[in-house]
């Protein structure tokens, strides 16, 4: 009877929570900005994934045809038809792409049984050896690992399919950048915004408002994110089958190529379940880290730099950390590592502290109480205002501030925009100090030519350049004759200069033929200043994501508390306070521009003797453009001319923070329209993903385009100015 009346008590507080959380989930999916959203972000994963795809575009119907042609053949047959076409010499990109994939997938099936052979060999081997016999820790860790592919028993048959297109669906990883900037909204929305307006502390005062509604809300950022994970890869899932064809999940998840470390015996359809397990275990604990931060810091800001934090830290751990212990497990079990499962469910590992051994499965109880253990914490604490006190001294006197005092010191201090701005200003630095200008061997050549013949074209470069012409020909007559080994391999190294001598002598013939000033520059010293690098696509997705998370707060108390209506009552309300709010954000952006273009200055002089008096004409980049300015011109032009862009851009996103409704909507649509494609274009070769970049980082944009877009926004900006005097 005792049993039966616990049982009543938990269904029925049960029933209460998930109503609970279905009023909570109701309220979110109410508001439209939620769904435009998760349907942009939707649109934007797809249409990136798509472009993934189109890489080898050429090769899609080639390997669907090849893939006819052998799906009934043995595998010995598959192996020998490969053979012949691959002795046949095909030469087109399609082919040989097509073919590359094929000979993955027969290589999977066939070296399968091999790979866990040599699981055992290596094992047998070490007991031979008197050091690994002898040595307890390291023959019970290579026993257990032997053990377990031992015992591994393969039911599922091993299928040759065309496996591309799951294997790009697993690979991407796109929707998991989208998947925390729609994290960071979410929180935003469902604590933030409640906190900041009171509702949050009035739901406290209700008889489930404390834990149980906490706990609706967490489920429901949960539950979202977890739609929108599932959606994405069903999506993705879809143009990878519609793409490459569809595949049978009852194969064994060991045939596809990559995978054949995958410790446990599942089809390809279990694999997808375990995989997207894993990816609800990510997002878990994502969201617990998410909903704390946000509790405790009340602002969108501190929590976007939190997560930005923890996973930059779990990219670091997974790159770059390849040690036992602590280092493997912070390898193995971080947020990145469980977003893209490989790392946890791919393969097998067991991690050693001292005597004990413990296996990675182990991990997953560990991340679900290190979850729960946020999620108490943030439930627990409760965001009060701060008590501000005042001590007044007698002996000091106070003056009033103006507004600008006060706008100044509401973005800087009580929105974190000091934090944001120190924390753009290390990452930059970081990024300008770690970047190595990639010189490949044709272009190491030339600069050695220039180095040798000098980088200004005289009568005697003529002289240098038929005489060297002459040696590189008597060095490939005399390969052509010789049969000695190691003759022909020193010939081979000193006639690797050829390519660099060719660009060295067409770059002479070009200035001379099109009357530019004879100089050689060496275009990669130059790159860092004028070319689309990781240092200016940085600087640009750093300057969004501020343009995301200051502009829109700006304008966001001032609505949620009223105070706009009675601002605009006042002389200065409108005209004067948006002008001194613009200002605010331009002392924050402009620094950054100009402070971003110093330190890459900077890096340039210590690294390189730059010709900065030379014509700008003479680099590559601005081959077309018959210029004589110098180059420390264009540059410290174009530099003025990224803070007009901006400026303009800070201008047209104010205007718009000021007659937007919803302010998380607009940092949405900021971050979505304008950071994400930045960071989409070092992976995804789509050339409109770069829109962006060319605007703010002007020296690889058309100057035409960028004057047209920053007319059109000022126009814009008139016009609604304009009729807002005119109501």
């Amino acid at each position: 009877m005792y049993i039966c009346t616990i049982f009543v008590a938990v269904k029925s507080k049960g029933k209460k929570m998930l109503k609970l959380i279905l009023y909570e989930w109701k309220k979110l999916w109410k508001n439209a900005s939620v769904l435009k959203i998760l349907l942009l972000f939707w649109v934007l994963s797809g249409v990136i994934f798509q472009g993934e795809l189109n890489q080898d575009k050429e090769a899609h119907q080639t390997y669907l045809e090849f893939h006819k042609a052998t799906d009934n053949m043995t595998e010995k047959e598959a192996e020998n038809w490969l053979l012949e076409q691959q002795e046949k010499g095909n030469t087109g990109y399609g082919e040989y792409k097509a073919l590359l994939y094929l000979e993955d997938e027969i290589s999977a099936i066939k070296d399968y049984d091999t790979y866990r052979e040599s699981i055992q060999n290596r094992y047998q081997q070490s007991q031979n050896i008197s050091v690994f016999a002898k040595d307890e820790k390291e023959n019970q860790y290579m026993e257990r690992i032997a053990k377990k592919y031992k015992e591994l028993a393969v039911e599922a048959p091993m299928k040759r399919q065309p496996y591309q297109g799951l294997l790009k669906v697993l690979d991407f990883y796109v929707q998991y950048i989208l998947a925390i900037v729609l994290l960071i909204y979410l929180v935003s929305v469902v604590f933030i915004q409640e906190q900041r307006n009171g509702k949050a502390d009035f739901a406290r005062t209700m008889l489930k408002g404390k834990n149980p509604l906490f706990c609706a809300k967490a489920c429901t950022v949960y539950g979202t994110l977890l739609i929108y994970l599932f959606g994405t890869f069903f999506i993705h899932l879809a143009l990878a089958f519609g793409t490459y064809g569809m595949i049978s999940m009852d194969a064994a998840i060991q045939s596809v190529p990559g995978f054949y470390a995958v410790p446990y015996a599942w089809s390809i359809g279990m694999y997808i379940i375990a995989y997207g397990a894993m990816q609800g275990l990510a997002a878990f604990l994502l969201t617990a880290i998410a909903v704390f931060l946000a509790r405790w810091s009340v602002s969108e800001v501190k929590t976007a730099f939190g997560i930005m934090l923890v996973m930059g830290w779990s990219l670091f751990c997974q790159n770059t950390m390849t040690g036992e212990g602590f280092e493997a497990v912070f390898r193995i079990w971080n947020i990145w590592g469980a977003f893209t499962g490989k790392s946890i469910i791919g393969n097998y590992e067991i991690l050693r502290f001292g005597n004990i051994l413990v296996e990675q499965s182990l991990g997953i109880p560990l991340c679900i109480i290190v979850a729960v253990f946020f999620l108490i914490i943030g439930g627990i604490h409760c965001p009060k205002e701060r008590e501000k006190k005042y001590y007044r001294k007698e002996k000091r006197k106070r003056y009033p501030h103006g507004l600008f005092y006060y706008e100044m010191k509401k973005l800087w201090i009580y929105q974190g925009g000091i934090i944001l701005f120190a924390a753009c200003m290390c990452i930059q630095a970081m990024t300008v100090y770690r970047y190595k200008t990639y010189v490949g061997t044709d272009e190491f050549y030339y600069q050695k030519y220039i180095d040798e013949f000098g980088n200004r074209i005289t009568a005697e470069t003529d002289e240098k350049i038929a005489a060297e012409k002459m040696r590189l020909e008597h060095l490939e007559e005399e390969l052509s004759q010789t049969e000695d080994f190691v003759k022909s391999y020193k010939l081979t190294q000193d006639l690797e200069c050829v390519g660099g001598f060719q660009k060295y002598v067409e770059r002479t013939e070009n200035l001379l033929a099109e009357n530019k000033k004879p100089i050689l520059l060496k275009d990669k010293q130059y790159e860092l200043l004028f070319g689309n690098t990781e240092v200016s696509q940085m600087m640009v997705i750093l300057l969004c994501v501020s343009f995301a998370f200051l502009i829109p707060s700006v304008y966001q108390k001032e609505k949620e508390t009223g105070m706009e209506v009675l601002q605009n009552t006042f002389r200065f309300g409108r005209g004067k306070l948006w002008r001194l709010k613009i200002e605010t954000v331009l002392l924050y952006c402009i620094p950054f521009v100009l402070f971003s273009g110093a330190m890459v200055f900077m890096k340039e002089k210590k690294t390189y003797d730059l010709e900065w008096m030379s014509p700008i004409g003479c680099l590559s980049q601005y081959w077309e453009q018959d210029t004589s300015i110098p180059v420390w011109t264009v540059f410290v032009a174009g530099i003025i001319l990224q803070c007009i862009v901006t400026a303009v851009v800070v201008i047209f996103l104010s205007a718009c923070a000021k007659r937007v409704r919803n302010q998380h909507m607009l940092t949405g649509m900021i971050l979505g329209v304008l950071a994400v494609p930045v960071i989409l274009s070092s992976y995804v070769p789509v050339r409109a993903l770069n829109w962006a970049h060319h605007l703010f980082f002007v020296f690889t944009a058309d100057l035409k385009i960028v004057v047209v877009i920053c007319f059109i926004l000022g126009t814009v900006v008139f016009l609604m100015t304009r009729r807002e005097r005119k109501i």
